[in-house]
């Protein structure tokens, strides 16, 4: 073994070893598709049943009783834009469901006939990369 050799093997044995998974995960971590069934996963882990905005619309709609004549349904937000008050207790969740990374957009939903908001919003965070949102709190106003 010539000297440049010997070098380069002591180099190589000093190197501090790569976790080869951490590094995996980290680089997963960063590319939202390559994680996007741990996202769902967790989502409906900590959430419960997941819904695609059109399920939630007709969800929140379902909140508000029938009037004859009156069509239910549903308004969403960007929660950046909502103007009314969110209580202490929703905005903590939303801020979890903000700090967990699950989540692209978060909206508020309010329910309505025809176009004249009603009580009881909720906030929906919608799974990065999918088309499924997950409930993350509700109010009475």
């Amino acid at each position: 073994m010539n000297q440049l050799e010997r070098q380069l093997a002591s180099t190589h044995d000093n190197l501090v070893p790569v976790d080869t998974e951490a590094r995996l995960r980290s680089i997963r971590a960063r590319l939202p598709g390559q994680m996007l069934k741990e996202r769902i996963e967790t989502a409906q882990a900590w959430y419960g049943a997941l819904y695609t905005l059109a399920e939630i619309r007709r969800n929140v709609a379902k909140t508000l009783p029938r009037h004859i004549g009156l069509m239910r349904d549903a308004v969403f937000e960007p929660i950046e834009k909502y103007r009314e008050p969110i209580p202490d207790h929703a905005l903590r969740k939303y801020d979890e469901a903000d700090q967990s990374g699950l989540f692209s957009k978060f909206w508020v939903a309010t329910p309505t006939y025809y176009e004249q908001r009603q009580v009881d919003p909720w906030i929906v965070g919608e799974i990065e990369g999918a088309k499924l949102c997950a409930v993350i709190a509700q109010w009475d106003v």
